[in-house]
């Protein structure tokens, strides 16, 4: 095409395009409004259960959670009322507890360590490590595809001869502190038969909560604890990785759909997503083993320790939320919980606010079309006579035009009236009072 053909046809597009927006006002709109009026609906529910239930246990904290957030809208250089205060514990925290607890018992003359250089916590936090080892070195066989090269295999195989090296050697410790394992790995053995030999991540570790059931005393009840304690920091560490992950694919996917074009951006920003997909993927699995181990080892647990959600002021927050605080018992799970319960509280609220805000910009912007319609007409009508100096024909064949395209212009606003008529006259909805 000429300059002049291609700016033609571009605004031949742009005008089609915009003339069906402006004709498909009443089914869009209407489509909005008919999806925002549950969603507000049920988030004002939500909110208001939620809020008079944690009113009806923590009033003072309510009132000072609804000061904060206020301010904060009032002026956003303000603390954030929506980001976490309290950190959650980590795995090197609770190994650093745990030794500090082993240096007290040492100054008191208590030395519950067989080894010369093993502690127990050591032990289990270095089983803990060896099965993430396993698992990791089990996706990478597991990634390799049906023709893999001499350097794949090599590399592997040397990370397999260390890791079994690495095994043997904790076994040997293992044994001093869980003499009942003997006897158990030796069951397995003789119970599975297989004409391979067992590779080094297919090697069971029978930490406590993997013996729980293999014998009515399968280890010390000091080795349970450990391991119990070093489980939930694993969880708590696979969660917020698990987070921060699941940001970074958000991220990811709109930088890629806003701001990449071309084969080869697009392939390179593929492959980071599927690094991040594996990444999450990885983080699941090792919640699901904390998990699981915790679960095993339920029995360690004091019966003032409770799980968390079990009061009525947690029935309405997600799972996540509860895996924040695992105990509400002392002082910290209960600093925990309340700082989980605030920052849910904030965005609760934020939500009911959302919906509501969006049910009244439809109705404004329904409103407004209506307007505009109106003043679209008494445009065209105006123009019916604002030619003057032709003759009779070419006047009446104007002031028909401009009077049809008034016309036009009424029977939308009736057609967007009529299709909207059900859904507004049971507007506005229940009048629910938000903090």
């Amino acid at each position: 095409m000429g300059p002049g053909s291609r700016c033609d046809t571009l605004d031949d597009h742009f005008r089609d395009f915009n003339w069906k927006k402006v004709t498909n006002f009443h089914i869009s709109l209407f489509r909005k409004l008919v999806a925002a009026v549950p969603q507000r609906d049920q988030h004002l529910a939500n909110f208001n259960d939620f809020n008079e239930t944690l009113v009806a246990e923590r009033p003072e904290e309510v009132t000072r959670w609804k000061l904060a957030i206020e301010g904060w809208e009032a002026d956003i250089l303000q603390p954030n009322p929506f980001k976490v205060t309290t950190t959650t514990m980590s795995l090197t925290a609770v190994r650093l507890r745990l030794s500090q607890k082993e240096a007290e018992d040492l100054e008191r003359g208590l030395n519950y360590s067989l080894h010369t250089e093993v502690s127990p916590s050591v032990l289990i936090s270095s089983g803990i490590e060896i099965e993430d080892q396993q698992c990791r070195l089990e996706r990478e066989y597991g990634a390799l595809g049906a023709h893999p090269t001499n350097l794949q295999l090599t590399k592997l195989q040397e990370r397999s001869n260390a890791l079994q090296r690495k095994i043997k050697q904790w076994c040997k410790v293992q044994v001093l502190y869980m003499p009942t394992v003997v006897r158990v790995r030796v069951f397995d053995t003789a119970s599975t038969i297989s004409s391979r030999e067992e590779k080094p991540h297919e090697v069971k570790l029978w930490l406590p909560s993997q013996l729980k059931g293999a014998s009515n005393k399968f280890c010390e009840e000091r080795v349970c604890r450990y391991e119990w304690e070093l489980r939930q920091a694993q969880a708590f560490d696979a969660l917020d990785d698990l987070h921060r992950h699941l940001q970074l694919r958000s991220h990811l996917c709109k930088f890629k759909d806003n701001q990449l074009r071309g084969q080869q951006a697009n392939t390179r920003a593929a492959a980071v997503l599927t690094k991040v997909e594996l990444s999450i993927k990885t983080d699941a699995e090792r919640y699901r083993r904390a998990w699981t181990a915790l679960v095993r080892t339920e029995h360690v647990r004091g019966m003032s320790d409770g799980h968390t959600g079990q009061s009525e002021g947690n029935r309405t927050l997600s799972w996540i939320w509860k895996a924040r605080g695992v105990t509400t018992g002392d002082s910290e799970g209960e600093t925990v919980l309340a700082d989980a319960l605030h920052v849910e509280w904030c965005k609760s609220r934020a939500r009911a606010y959302r919906w509501m805000e969006e049910v009244e910009l439809l109705q404004e912007e329904m409103r407004r079309v209506c307007a505009f319609f109106d003043w679209h007409a008494a445009w065209w009508k105006d123009q019916a006579s604002r030619r003057i100096g032709l003759d009779v024909a070419k006047s009446e064949g104007i002031g028909a035009y401009a009077k049809r395209q008034a016309a036009i212009q009424v029977m939308m606003r009736d057609n967007c009236l009529k299709k909207w008529h059900p859904i507004t006259a049971s507007l506005p909805g229940p009048e629910v009072v938000v903090p």
